[in-house]
């Protein structure tokens, strides 16, 4: 290779390469989905998980709990304490000033706390707080969102992304022998 040309780049997002160690890494796993499905796109989190909740019927993970928490994540936290992860998953639209439909680890420490979300705590608080209290670690995963408007129904890029996600998560979960 010349000096100044540039090396290829993995065809695996770096989400998934992130997400790929995470979930390697961890014995038991909570997925939190936040988001209102009332505002249209911000349902990206909840769509990717009930999604993934159907690819993985039948299928009895005691390592894994799934937790729609909608837009109030911060009501589930007992039930994700009780459950003692290793890893905490969060999947939400959030606003990374990317294309629609990019998704994204959000990383906690730059994390707004007037982000896009409609919850009622911010996702750095609640990511700070299950990390201080559980001593586990927190990931979140972020679909750009195109519309945020009060109404219903999905744009068709975040539907995509919240599939792929939902697809990714269901074959390593779906392996998962614990």
């Amino acid at each position: 290779m010349e000096s100044g040309e540039n090396k290829l780049t993995s065809p695996w997002p770096a989400w998934k390469r992130r997400l790929d160690k995470e979930i390697g890494a961890a014995d038991r796993i909570v997925v939190l989905a936040i988001g209102n499905k009332s505002k249209r796109d911000d349902a990206a989190g909840l769509l990717s998980a009930e999604g993934l909740k159907k690819l993985l019927r039948g299928i009895a993970l005691r390592s894994l709990k799934i937790i729609l928490g909608f837009e109030a994540p911060e009501n589930t936290t007992g039930e994700i304490r009780k459950f003692n992860p290793d890893l905490v998953l969060i999947l939400d639209a959030a606003d990374g000033q990317y294309e629609p439909g990019t998704v994204f680890i959000a990383e906690k420490d730059r994390i707004k706390d007037e982000g896009v979300s409609t919850h009622q705590i911010s996702l750095s608080l609640l990511a700070s707080y299950l990390e201080e209290t559980i001593g586990c670690k927190v990931v979140v995963l972020g679909i750009q969102p195109l519309d945020l408007s009060f109404g219903e129904g999905v744009s068709e890029c975040v539907k995509k992304s919240a599939a792929e996600v939902a697809a990714y998560l269901a074959h390593n979960f779906g392996g998962m022998s614990r």
